[in-house]
């Protein structure tokens, strides 16, 4: 928002009374009238989007007080102010909203405004019918400069108003019990209009906060977004080179290592062309010999398959001679279930031979062998 391009209303107190309005463009007032056509005044459809909007409610309906705590912390006397005008209003405190200054020196009074909520609403369900969101609302007093000594008076939305250095108050109100024959001096329109201006950068109180702070929708920054974009995209580029270069890596040295295991396996077999026939040939020569790794793992998953019939019979040795024989030695607590074994190998076509004892318990031992 900007207070370059700004509008501001002053409300009446009566309700059937037109508003006033100020059209400010580059922190100068250029138009102004009073009703709600304002747009069609300034010859626009809308306000601008930044353009910043300034309520200011009549004088007769915001209480101002005007509250000194010097011995607490700023935000406790503030917070101490606060309270003291709600209790010394009339009306219950659950129907008044009250409104701070940003003051932050303990030793000059906390101004505090004191307003129905009723109200607050009814300002803002009209700004909002009117199709304003309010950016800032400040009492009418507060547009009147405070005085060093007796009143400031001036008539701001139609409303004459005046102000002391600790109180304000419509004209209505002035009786000469409150005023006494404390000098006035009146404030030309002009004043108030440039205080007005100066209000939309630094109000001297904005009744927009608390339960009736406006809600500022999130602004998506485009850059930021597309920055965002642009580092995601250069840090999945950079994790793609990464793994790619790690699979090249890989293949570069899966290629290195086919390439030894071939040199090696030519000095066994000089016509082996690539690593997977040298490897195919090798595993064909070491299986007619009875090594390799088939020569152990094909007898050794025929003798546990064919235990599988004999759940009596347990292995308590297993071993390989360097020829291929698989040598093996069962024990069961009867003879008959060893022999279920063996002639389970025999019909899976394996030679075996079979050397029987008896160990010292009765348990009969057989020592094993099992060749393809």
């Amino acid at each position: 928002m900007s207070s370059r391009d700004a509008l501001i209303i002053l409300l009446p107190e009566a309700t059937n009374a037109p508003a006033r309005w100020m059209r400010v463009i580059d922190g100068a007032l250029v138009q102004s009238g009073e009703g709600a056509d304002w747009l069609a005044a300034c010859g626009i459809a809308v306000l601008p989007d930044r353009a910043r909007v300034m309520l200011v409610p009549p004088a007769a309906l915001v209480t101002l007080h005007w509250i000194v705590h010097p011995d607490l912390p700023v935000r406790q006397g503030r917070a101490a102010a606060r309270l003291a005008a709600l209790a010394g209003s009339l009306a219950p405190a659950d129907q008044l909203f009250a409104a701070t200054d940003a003051n932050d020196d303990p030793a000059k009074p906390h101004l505090v405004a004191i307003v129905s909520r009723a109200d607050m609403q009814h300002w803002l369900l009209w700004a909002q019918h009117h199709g304003l969101d309010p950016d800032i609302i400040v009492p009418a007093p507060l547009l009147l400069p405070e005085p060093d000594g007796g009143l400031t008076r001036a008539v701001i939305g139609g409303e004459t108003v005046l102000r002391a250095p600790d109180m304000a108050l419509t004209a209505d109100m002035a009786l000469p019990a409150l005023i006494g024959d404390a000098p006035i001096v009146d404030v030309a329109p002009g004043i108030i209009e440039g205080r007005a201006i100066a209000a939309l950068d630094v109000p001297p109180l904005d009744l927009r906060q608390g339960d009736f702070a406006k809600r500022v929708r999130p602004v998506i920054d485009k850059r930021a977004v597309g920055r965002i974009a642009l580092w995601s995209g250069l840090i999945l580029l950079v994790s793609l080179a990464a793994m790619l270069i790690g699979i090249g890596k890989q293949h570069m040295e899966a290629g290195r290592l086919d390439r030894e295991s071939l040199a090696l396996a030519r000095q066994i077999l000089p016509g082996a062309s690539d690593a997977m026939q040298a490897q195919a040939e090798l595993e064909a020569r070491l299986a007619a010999r009875g090594a390799g790794g088939r020569a152990f793992t094909a007898p050794v998953a025929s003798l546990l398959a064919a235990m599988q019939d004999a759940p009596g019979v347990a292995i308590t040795s297993l071993s390989r001679d360097p020829d291929g024989m698989v040598r093996a030695t069962l024990a069961a607590a009867k003879a008959d279930d060893i022999n279920l074994v063996l002639l389970a190998l025999q019909a899976a076509g394996f030679t075996i031979t079979a050397t029987p004892s008896q160990e010292p318990g009765g348990r009969t031992v057989a020592d094993i062998t099992v060749r393809s």
